[in-house]
């Protein structure tokens, strides 16, 4: 049983972190490894799978649309907020779907050279630095405007 009294490390807040850091950790491990597998030319065929990657991307983002704009966003915020999870949705779906594709064709190269175990921590990293940003958003945008913290 967890007793701390750290908000942060009580049973509900992992419950609700955790699987999503775990979800963004496997999404990001397999676009790290997708760009391993476009830059050394192993995914042949990619250009055959863009228009499906296209597709799901657009339809990403006329469901971000929909959602956020009956959210009551004013129409520039929604479309920004939409054109963002479009093309978010397209770079992750693209890269994460041609690293399955790598590791699955080129096992070797990924597991048996202990790259997973590096793009791995890198994920790591990268998901929990991502939740910490959206917890302190404020934060973040003081910095990135300049703002003395």
């Amino acid at each position: 049983m967890v007793t701390s009294t750290n908000r942060l490390l009580d049973r509900g807040t992992l419950a609700q972190a955790g699987p999503l850091i775990g979800v963004c950790t496997v999404a990001l491990t397999a676009a790290f490894v997708g760009v391993i597998g476009l830059a050394s030319g192993g995914t042949p065929g990619v250009v055959g799978r863009l228009p499906v990657y296209v597709l799901a991307s657009a339809v990403g983002f006329v469901l971000a649309l929909l959602a956020v704009d009956s959210g009551g966003a004013n129409g520039m915020s929604a479309l920004r907020r939409a054109s963002a999870v479009g093309v978010g949705g397209f770079v992750m779906l693209s890269l994460g779907a041609e690293g399955v594709i790598y590791a699955a064709t080129h096992p070797d190269a990924v597991v048996v050279s202990h790259l997973f175990v590096y793009l791995l921590s890198a994920a790591i990293i990268a998901s929990g630095l991502g939740y910490w940003a959206v917890r302190n958003r404020r934060l973040v945008r003081a910095l990135v405007r300049g703002s003395r913290v």
